[in-house]
Formats: C-alpha cells, sequence, structure tokens
C-alpha cells in the first residue's frame, strides 16, 4: 500500500467528525461488466476507500452518491442521505445504460433515511440490502447477494472502540493538557494528558460491559473519570509535582473532559441509543394488527430486535432493550406497522419518522422533501 492512501485513512480517521467528500459516480473496481453487481455508498472518503479495499480482487460497479461528506449511517439519519440522493447517482451515471440486470445493493446502515420503494418506484432498480459490515461483502457477494442474520447485526470489535476512543480523545486531550499547562504548568498539562487518555480509552474498551441505563450512566462515567485522574495525581507524584493546587486543576480538568464526553457517549457507539435524541426517550412498537409479515424491518434492524414468527407470519418485537431508536425499521415497513411511543403515552408514527430527519440536537426538525428537481 503507498503512503499516500495510508496517511489519507490517519487524517480521515482522526478527523471523521468532519465531513470530506469523496468523488461522487459510477466507479469500476476490477473490470466489471454489463451483469456486475453495483454497490451504492455515500461520498465519506473513508468509507469509499474502505469499501475499495474489501471488494480488491471483485469485478464489481461502485455507485458513490452524495452524501455530503458524512458517513452513511450519520448521513441517513440526519437527512444528508436520502433516496433522493440515490436516485440523482442511478440517473447522473445513467446506470439502466451501463448494466443489464436492474438491481442495486445499499449499505443496511442507509435504512435509517433511504427509502427503498421510493428509488425502486423512480428508477426501476430493485433495492437489496448489504451487510451491516463492509467486510461481510466479500461473503455476501460470493452467496449471490444474500445476508445472513449474523451479518445484519452491528459488532463493535475492540479495535474500532480504541479507534473511537482516539477520535473523541485527542481533541479532549489537547484542549485538557493546553488548559492545565497554562494554569499550573507542563508537569500538570502530562498529568491531564494521561488522565484523560485513560479515562477515555477505558471507557470505549469497557463498552460490552458498560450499564448505561438511568443513574447508573452516571456512576459510570464518575468512576472512570476518577480513575484517570487518581493516575493523573499518580504521574504528577512521579514527576515531582505535589503540588494541592496542580492535583486540583487535573481533576477539574478531567472531570470536565469526561462530562462533555458523556453528554452523549452512547450516540459515538452503534450498540446504544443516543442519550440527545428524542427518540432515545421513546421505545418502538408494533401494531401486530397492521403487519404484513414482509420482514423489510427484521432485514435493516442491526441491533437483532425484531424476529419472525413463523407461525402467526408475523414480526415479533423479540429483544425491545437492544432497540437503539435508530428508526429504520419503521422507515422500511410497507404498512406502516412500527412507531414510537414516548413514556407519556403519545405517539410518533411512520409518516412522521419518515418525513424528518434529526438534527445536531437528536430532534426531529430536518424536513425530507417529497421530491427533487
Amino acid at each position: 500500500m503507498s503512503r499516500r492512501p495510508v496517511l489519507a485513512d490517519v487524517r480521515d480517521t482522526l478527523l471523521r467528525m468532519l465531513p470530506h467528500r469523496a468523488p461522487t459516480g459510477l466507479t469500476a473496481i476490477g473490470r466489471p461488466g454489463r451483469d456486475a453487481p453495483v454497490l451504492v455508498t455515500g461520498n465519506y472518503a473513508l468509507t469509499v476507500r474502505r469499501l475499495r479495499h474489501a471488494l480488491m480482487g471483485r469485478d464489481v460497479w461502485l455507485l458513490v452518491a452524495d452524501s455530503r461528506g458524512i458517513n452513511v449511517w450519520c448521513a441517513a439519519g440526519g437527512g444528508h442521505f436520502t433516496h433522493h440522493d440515490v436516485i440523482a447517482a442511478v440517473r447522473a451515471a445513467r446506470l439502466e445504460g451501463r448494466v443489464d440486470h436492474r438491481e442495486l445493493v445499499l449499505p443496511q446502515l442507509s435504512a435509517t433515511g433511504v427509502e427503498r420503494r421510493r428509488i425502486e418506484e423512480a428508477t426501476g432498480f430493485r433495492v437489496r440490502w448489504g451487510p451491516a459490515r463492509s467486510e461481510d461483502l466479500g461473503a455476501y457477494l460470493e452467496r449471490g447477494r444474500r445476508v445472513v442474520k449474523r451479518e445484519r447485526s452491528m459488532r463493535f470489535p475492540l479495535r474500532e472502540r480504541l479507534e473511537m476512543a482516539l477520535v473523541w480523545g485527542w481533541p479532549a486531550l489537547l484542549m485538557a493538557s493546553g488548559v492545565s499547562a497554562w494554569l499550573v504548568g507542563w508537569r500538570a498539562a502530562a498529568g491531564t494528558a494521561l488522565a484523560v487518555a485513560a479515562s477515555v480509552t477505558g471507557l470505549y474498551a469497557a463498552v460490552p460491559r458498560l450499564p448505561l441505563a438511568g443513574r447508573r450512566r452516571w456512576a459510570v462515567f464518575g468512576a472512570f473519570a476518577a480513575a484517570g485522574a487518581a493516575l493523573g495525581g499518580l504521574a504528577l507524584i512521579a514527576l515531582g509535582a505535589v503540588d494541592v493546587r496542580q492535583l486540583l486543576v487535573v481533576v477539574g480538568v478531567v472531570l470536565v473532559a469526561v462530562a462533555a464526553l458523556a453528554v452523549d457517549f452512547e450516540g459515538t457507539t452503534p450498540w446504544y441509543a443516543s442519550a440527545l435524541a428524542t427518540a432515545g426517550h421513546a421505545r418502538v412498537e408494533l401494531a401486530p394488527e397492521r403487519c404484513s409479515g414482509a420482514a423489510d424491518c427484521v432485514q435493516v434492524c442491526p441491533r437483532d430486535v425484531l424476529r419472525m414468527d413463523g407461525r402467526q407470519r408475523k414480526v415479533v418485537i423479540a429483544r425491545p432493550d437492544a432497540c437503539i431508536r435508530c428508526a429504520a425499521c419503521i422507515v422500511q415497513c410497507p404498512e406502516d406497522a412500527l412507531r414510537f411511543r414516548f413514556d407519556d403515552g403519545s405517539l410518533v408514527e411512520a409518516s412522521t419518522i419518515r418525513r424528518t430527519r434529526l438534527n445536531m440536537l437528536g430532534r426531529r426538525t430536518v424536513e425530507v422533501p417529497e421530491s427533487r428537481v
């Protein structure tokens, strides 16, 4: 691998909270013919490069639609990547003249904001949902573009948890150590850097075992902040600094840094509902009388919340506590059988979910137009 893609990956990983656009359009991977599969993605640069790597040695078409330089999941949830963008990409590429088949493979995680049926109606291309993770694409293609159950669920391995710790930790580390250095000197900056790094890394490493429901979440963040501050204090002692003022600065800055991350730590993971999102205070509800057993919702759920009941030929909510309120199931249900119910009894029906997306504060204020010229 050349140095340039490696450096680009490092840059986009460290700055992944910021949009970084790749060119849109149809691109060939390998030597695809007119019968080669067409995979759709957004134009987040890091995703495009990783997809190219995952598909190396295969002959496929990659159709890059405009997601405003944001990863597919975040872009779809925030209204920056919708069916309109996929339709525009298909038309701009004149795809009907490039392939003989009429099938698109969309990333499963785009189901939160991309309506499959709208694409099919507008383009004549049938939509399939690919696996939730890019490393499963090879096996998916080899078995004839069929997803197995394991590939629908989002995994969050330790490598990716440490990557997220780096993404969120280095800005906090720079700011925290800078404040400490300005207030009481370089020894406090070193202690603060160690404390912040330990707290953030520990949180992400322990994600699978963290109790983040209700008041327990604050105990979790408090414990990790205290452990980090203790390490920072030990670092101060090792550096020969036992000044109480320096110790207080380290403890205070670390508490502020962890508190800032705690505002929506859950939303930085694929396993928990965002603490900011309005839907995070609701639960997904099924109206059985409306369910036709199409199972579109089962295919797009990234947390294995929904299952098909073969005897009733209807969907059941099998693991409600695992739901992250992404709304993919609601958007894709052809019968509007799913919705959100809030603690006060109020409902958010499918029509509202399809018409709106989440803003940066987790409120459904982003309107999706019915059509785009």
